[in-house]
């Protein structure tokens, strides 16, 4: 496990210095209260107003999908004041592509694996300084995820109850049985798109928010819930 703080290039190896780079980094930030973290894409903030607070969600969908969420939720740290914690199990991050007063408040966690970063996050959810927490599984080999015990959501749902951070495990297709809200972003993109800015792709792409009261299969299997 590597965790990177303001220096993208430092390194420091296990959970007791994740511990301390917690503690350095956030000292005591102020809480913000419980409620919605607007995260600046349309389609998402037009349901309930953007992520639920004190609440588990889940994102699945194409890596591209995930990568442009994952930008919009960079943007938001900034534009809400907030701090952040990034767990990535596969080491796709790229911090040198973030601007400098985005990696001021984000805290990177590059782990070895799946089961790495899961207890990685476990930790996280405990700190009471963070507004927003995810977890990133997108890049993970099959076999690795369904080494996941079904449990460990069930978990995840009561620590971020206790806290006052959105919660998002970011998936390659639906497997969170627990999530409170599931997001699925659903498009798709030509060779043509990378040569485009990735704010630019805002606009173009389709997300689709289903809350838990929603009818949605328990498995998460149902692309036709209705919202």
């Amino acid at each position: 496990m590597s965790v990177l703080a303001n220096d993208p290039h430092a390194m420091h190896p296990g959970l007791a210095d994740l511990r301390r780079m917690l503690a350095e980094k956030f000292p005591a930030t102020e809480q913000k209260p419980g409620g919605i973290l607007r995260t600046g894409l349309a389609g998402v903030d037009a349901v309930e107003g953007g992520l639920r607070r004190a609440a588990l969600t889940e994102f699945s969908g194409t890596s591209g999908a995930g990568a442009l969420f994952l930008h919009a939720m960079l943007r938001a740290l900034c534009r809400e004041h907030c701090f952040a914690a990034l767990v990535d199990a596969a080491r796709t991050f790229e911090p040198e592509a973030c601007p400098p007063s985005t990696l001021g408040r984000l805290l990177v966690v590059l782990c070895a694996d799946a089961m790495q970063a899961v207890k990685a996050a476990d930790l996280l959810l405990r700190d009471g300084n963070l507004s927003l927490v995810l977890l990133d599984l997108q890049a993970v080999p099959p076999v690795q995820l369904r080494r996941i015990p079904a449990n460990t959501w069930h978990r995840f749902q009561r620590l971020a109850e206790q806290t006052t951070a959105a919660v998002v495990v970011l998936t390659p297709q639906p497997m969170v049985e627990a999530a409170h809200v599931r997001i699925t972003g659903e498009s798709r993109w030509t060779l043509a798109a990378q040569r485009r800015w990735r704010h630019e792709l805002f606009a173009g792409a389709a997300w689709r928010v289903f809350p838990r009261r929603t009818a949605i299969a328990p498995s998460w299997e149902s692309e036709h819930a209705t919202a």
